[in-house]
């Protein structure tokens, strides 16, 4: 397959488009005979950017993208500070309740050992929270059942995001930059597991720079805009 990031990188692509290519490129890659392998691993720079970026930012378009707000996307595949430009047209754009033009980071919180997870899921071995991750010299690495009681697994995990949002307030960003946060889970979460960890990343970080920062569940595809104050 020729380099498929060339279908995204640079080109204004309404904001349905752009899903719709995407997802057409997942499943390519998925039917491959080594497609889902390369999808878990994320060794090559295509897969890599598909799940880090590009389909965090199609989650970002179908939360946003309604009457009145039509958005249109530029993914730049560089070294610059954002993902992608987003250009917005429509009644509320005219409004002025959003602006016409606009900047897109994707990020992914995650906790340090969930790369095995995947590694161990990919070679047929079970695999549990990414806490129980062992990991000794000389032997292979192995993933043990672990126990949470009551919302530990999000007084866990929570801090996480905290900590990747303020990392990347400290980015200089254009002034109409949103920021999209893939969360990798480390455990199920019902939906009241969910909204604890929105409260408590909002209770830690009041004000942002950011025009939005939306927060998702790349399993589930829950999704929320968090409710912070302006700098």
């Amino acid at each position: 397959m020729n380099d498929p990031l060339s279908e995204f990188d640079g080109q204004l692509l309404d904001g349905l488009e752009f899903c719709g290519k995407v997802y057409k490129l997942f499943e390519l890659i998925r039917s491959e005979p080594d497609g889902i392998k390369r999808i878990r691993l994320r060794t090559d720079e295509t897969e890599k950017k598909l799940m880090d970026e590009l389909l965090p930012i199609c989650r970002y378009v179908q939360t946003y993208y309604r009457l009145g707000r039509y958005i249109s996307v530029r993914w730049v595949n560089g070294n610059q500070s954002y993902d992608a430009e987003l250009v917005q047209e429509g009644q509320l754009v005219d409004q002025g309740k959003f602006p016409a033009g606009a900047y897109l980071e994707a990020t992914c919180a995650m906790h340090e050992a969930e790369h095995w997870i995947r590694k161990l899921l990919n070679n047929g071995m079970p695999a549990f929270a990414p806490e129980g991750i062992k990991k000794q010299r000389g032997r292979s690495v192995e993933s043990k059942p672990v126990v949470f009681t009551n919302n530990d697994h999000v007084l866990t995990f929570a801090p996480l995001v905290v900590s990747l949002i303020r990392k990347k307030m400290e980015i200089s960003y254009p002034a109409t930059t949103s920021l999209v946060v893939q969360c990798h889970l480390n455990s199920l979460y019902t939906l009241d597991d969910w909204r604890s960890l929105v409260s408590m990343v909002e209770q830690e970080i009041r004000i942002s720079p950011f025009q939005e920062v939306l927060l998702f569940d790349g399993t589930t595809e829950r999704v929320t805009s968090l409710e912070l104050g302006a700098l």
